[in-house]
């Protein structure tokens, strides 16, 4: 639910003319704030590391792509999100801790050492 609502956030902040006639930045606003209170209130909800881990790679993967996408839509953020951001790539790098710890973690409660198994076959 939450990349829904961060998605809508985007588009909202790269086209702000586009999006209030499909969906009403209130909506954006509601559904901001049911995001939020749901984070809080189920702080662990992945007791498998590979889950967290997996859930952690994609959403920032996701943001990065929806980001690049909409700048090459010919859109421009209004708060200055881009790739020539600095405080974006801070961010991003933050980020990078929780994700190698489930990583780590992942890896150390798998029986074979690899948390990747049933993603991926050996060949």
């Amino acid at each position: 639910m939450y990349l829904i609502v961060i998605t809508f956030m985007l588009v909202y902040d790269f086209f702000p003319n586009i999006l209030p006639t499909i969906i009403l930045p209130e909506i954006i606003l509601g559904l901001l704030i049911g995001f939020y209170l749901s984070l809080l209130l189920k702080r662990d909800r992945h007791a498998n590391h590979r889950v967290k881990f997996k859930e952690q790679m994609l959403s920032t993967l996701y943001l990065l792509f929806l980001i690049g996408m909409l700048t090459a839509l010919g859109g421009k953020s209004s708060v200055g999100l881009s790739f020539n951001n600095t405080i974006l790539w801070v961010v991003l790098i933050l980020s990078i801790s929780p994700i190698y710890t489930n990583w780590r973690k992942a890896k150390k409660s798998s029986h074979d050492g690899n948390p990747f198994k049933p993603f991926f076959k050996n060949r």
